[in-house]
């Protein structure tokens, strides 16, 4: 997931930003006159000035060019042997160990508490210059002035983007330079991307998804480098000013209309707006910051989930470029379906086939459930299409698993094709026990309807046709037991 912003452009001409103050009374201070930059702390004083570089491109036309100058300010910081807890005889080997065991400790990943990207900054400044000779001796024998002495050029000491160590003493509301960015000469993107989300499907059996279960998988994703930081550049190497965007971030493309010029601003496609290069390559991930690796993850799926949830696991996703922070991983979740039970929100619900003399006399039936197998009470006089529930033998909510909901039943009422000779013998005497005194014979009459006389079903006639009736078996189960055996002789003989 990315987002574009667009950025005004620069103003014509400098303006100040931090003004001269009339009175303090800190140890440290600086102030910005005219084109000198004054910069004063305890016992010594250090005079610098700087001017922009003109040019005549055209993408960077745009640049502040006047000949009046501008200064840079930098905060005092701490001692750095302090910093990375070793004595100032330390060897470049301790120096080292100190370093990767603070970065480690207090990388923005993996710390998350108040000050730790701060603290990492402070830890990258302090190794940057006491892990090269030359600013070793510099810094032992000046001080912090002997490693800033010059600011802006090719001697700096200082490798990191100098909007980020601003950023870190000042505060994030300042780390763009605001009015500064002209004399300055660059627009450095100062936001941290997020890494990119990844989805992962996760299919569910129907009842993993009921009651819960904890799903384990490898996933595949992109993690912050851990040489390098996630920087991209080999540890002690210098970063280098994009030459595309000559350090600003940003490119302009200017374009002569009918209706004159037309300039659009672009984030530069060869740093990506940040305003400076790799120079040398970290081994392990190339440049990339980031490296590809195998992770086992488990993932706990509550109960009650069903085909279309989803489960965040946050910080789970890609690392983000430069150091960012992770992304997040969506587990997508498909429920297998099962035979014979169907799933309504936290209802389920089955169909039951009973017998005629089940659904006449009651029984007790075995049925399938998400438990396992369990027992049904048929009443006595069920009829087709009644409505049977077991109570709280449904899917539980989801987020409340105390909430649960009904396995409901309709029952289905079947009729034999064919029945045996002693089943009709029985049939017959119950249907005599119920007073049916009409004996049929097994020929059906085929009445031809009178004017406004409805035809007699049971006077003598023309023999039944084949197949009459078959498509209505309920109908023939109330012509012979309606009432336990009220017409069930007369079926009998008609049919079988």
């Amino acid at each position: 997931m990315s987002a574009a912003a667009l950025s005004l452009l620069p103003s014509s001409s400098p303006h100040l930003l931090f003004p001269p103050s009339s009175s303090s009374s800190s140890s440290s201070s600086s102030f910005v006159l005219g084109g000198t930059h004054l910069r004063t702390h305890k016992s010594f004083a250090s005079l610098h000035s700087w001017s922009p570089s003109s040019s005549s491109s055209t993408t960077s036309s745009w640049k502040f060019n006047t000949k009046r100058r501008v200064g840079i300010v930098f905060a005092a910081s701490g001692d750095y042997y302090a910093t990375l807890g070793v004595p100032k005889s330390a060897s470049s080997k301790e120096i080292k160990t100190a370093y990767r065991r603070l970065a480690r400790q207090y990388h923005p990943d993996v710390n998350k508490q108040p000050g730790a990207t701060e603290k990492f900054k402070e830890i990258s400044a302090a190794y940057e210059v006491l892990s090269d000779d030359k600013k070793r001796a510099l810094y032992d024998q000046y001080g912090e002035a002997g490693v800033k002495s010059t600011v802006g050029g090719s001697s700096s000491a200082y490798t990191t983007n100098p909007f980020d160590l601003f950023e870190t003493f000042f505060g994030p509301s300042m780390g763009g330079f605001g009015g500064m960015d002209a004399g300055f000469g660059t627009r450095r993107r100062s936001t941290v991307t997020k890494g990119e989300d990844i989805r992962y499907d996760i299919t569910l059996e129907f009842s993993e998804a009921i009651f819960g279960v904890e799903k384990e998988f490898e996933l595949s994703h992109l993690e912050t480098c851990e040489v390098c930081t996630g920087t991209g550049g080999k540890i002690g190497s210098k970063m280098r000013i994009c030459s595309t965007c000559g350090g600003r971030g940003q490119v302009m493309r200017t374009e002569q209309t009918p209706f004159g010029l037309f300039s659009q601003v672009s984030v530069c496609p060869n740093c990506g707006g940040d305003g400076e290069v790799i120079s040398e390559y970290c081994r392990k991930c190339s440049g990339e910051g980031r490296v590809r690796v195998k992770k086992n993850i488990k993932v706990k799926v509550p109960p009650g989930v069903s085909t279309g949830s989803i489960l965040r696991v946050a910080r789970e996703g890609d690392a983000g470029p430069r150091g960012g922070p992770p992304g997040d991983l969506y587990v997508y979740l498909d429920v297998e379906e099962i035979e014979g039970i169907q799933r309504d929100g936290i209802n389920l619900s089955s169909t039951v086939s009973i017998c005629y003399l089940d659904a006449i006399l009651g029984a007790v039936v075995k049925v399938n459930t998400v438990e396992g197998i369990a027992t049904l009470q048929i009443p006595p006089g069920t009829q087709p299409g009644d409505i049977l529930v077991l109570a709280k033998k449904g899917a539980p909510k989801l987020n409340k698993p105390s909430i649960r909901g009904d396995h409901i039943f309709t029952i289905k009422v079947t009729i034999p094709n064919r029945i045996s000779a002693t089943e009709r013998e029985l049939l017959e005497e119950l249907a005599l026990l119920n007073n049916t005194t009409t004996r049929r014979s097994r020929t059906r009459p085929k009445v031809q309807p009178a004017n406004n006389i409805e035809p007699e079903v049971g006077m003598v006639g023309e023999k039944r046709d084949e197949g009459e009736d078959q498509n209505d078996p309920w109908k023939k189960l109330k012509d012979f037991a309606g009432s336990v055996a009220n017409g069930a002789l007369k079926w009998l003989r008609d049919n079988l």
